[in-house]
C-alpha cells in the first residue's frame, strides 16, 4: 500500500498542472508572510492597512492567509498600493527572491553590526548562520542556495535584499525569527562580523567549500552547488 501511495504522490508532483498550482500557492504563502510581517513592523491593524492601501480588511485578511487571488495573482496596481501603504520597496512584495525570514535576518544582522552591511557581509553572514542552524536544528534559516564563486559561497538573491537595505530600516517586528535569536547570536560569536574580507577568507575553511576542494584565489569547484 505504501508503494502505491508513493507512486501516486510522485505522479501527482510530476504533473505539470499540479506543479504550476503548487508554485502559485507557494508564491502566495511567501507573499502572505511578507505582508503580515511588514504590517507588524508598522504596528498597523488589518483595517489600518486596508485604509492606507484603499482596499478592505477582508482582502488584507485573505492576503495574509494566502487565500486571495491564488489563481490569477495580484494586479500590478495592488502591488503598488500595498508597497506604498507598507512603506517599502515594491520588490519586497513582488520578488520571489525575497522571503520574510531572510529579510528579518538581515535586519537583525544590521542591528548587531550597528551599520549598513557591505555586500561581502550580506553574502557571508547568512552562510555561516545557515551552517550553524543545520548543525543545531537540521535546517537553514535563509532562503539562499549557495554556489561556489570567486568570492566564496554565493547566491545572487543577495542583491535583491541589498536593494532593500540601502537605508537602515528601523521599524522591524521580528515575527518569524525571534525564537532563534540565541542560535543566531551563537553563530556570530566567533566570526569577524565587521570585516567582510575576513568572512570571505574564513568561508574557505568550512566543510562545504573543503568538500569540493575550493581554495582562496583558485577556481576549484567553480559554479558548483554547495551541500550544507
Amino acid at each position: 500500500m505504501n508503494n502505491i501511495l508513493t507512486e501516486k504522490l510522485l505522479k501527482f508532483t510530476k504533473d505539470p498542472k499540479n506543479q504550476k498550482s503548487f508554485s502559485r500557492h507557494k508564491k502566495m504563502l511567501i507573499l502572505a508572510e511578507k505582508i503580515y510581517g511588514r504590517r507588524k513592523d508598522l504596528n498597523l491593524s488589518q483595517s489600518d492597512l486596508a485604509k492606507k492601501a484603499g482596499t478592505t480588511q477582508r482582502i488584507i485578511s485573505e492576503l495574509e492567509h494566502s487565500f486571495y487571488a491564488v489563481k490569477q495573482g495580484l494586479t500590478e496596481e495592488m502591488y503598488d498600493k500595498l508597497a506604498e501603504a507598507l512603506e517599502i520597496d515594491r520588490d519586497y512584495l513582488f520578488s520571489d527572491k525575497i522571503d520574510r525570514k531572510t529579510f528579518e535576518l538581515f535586519a537583525y544582522l544590521e542591528s548587531k553590526v550597528k551599520k549598513k552591511l557591505d555586500v561581502m557581509q550580506l553574502m557571508k553572514l547568512p552562510y555561516f548562520i545557515d551552517l550553524h542552524f543545520i548543525k543545531e536544528l537540521g535546517f537553514q534559516i535563509s532562503n539562499f542556495t549557495y554556489i561556489r564563486y570567486t568570492f566564496g559561497p554565493f547566491d545572487k538573491k543577495v542583491y535583491a535584499y541589498e536593494s532593500l537595505f540601502t537605508d537602515t530600516i528601523t521599524k522591524i517586528h521580528y515575527s518569524y525569527i525571534k525564537d532563534f535569536f540565541s542560535i543566531i547570536d551563537s553563530a556570530l560569536e566567533e566570526l569577524p562580523i565587521n570585516n567582510g574580507d575576513k568572512l570571505k577568507k574564513e568561508s574557505y575553511n568550512t566543510y562545504p567549500m573543503k568538500n569540493i576542494g575550493a581554495t582562496l584565489g583558485g577556481k576549484e569547484g567553480w559554479g558548483e552547488l554547495l551541500i550544507l
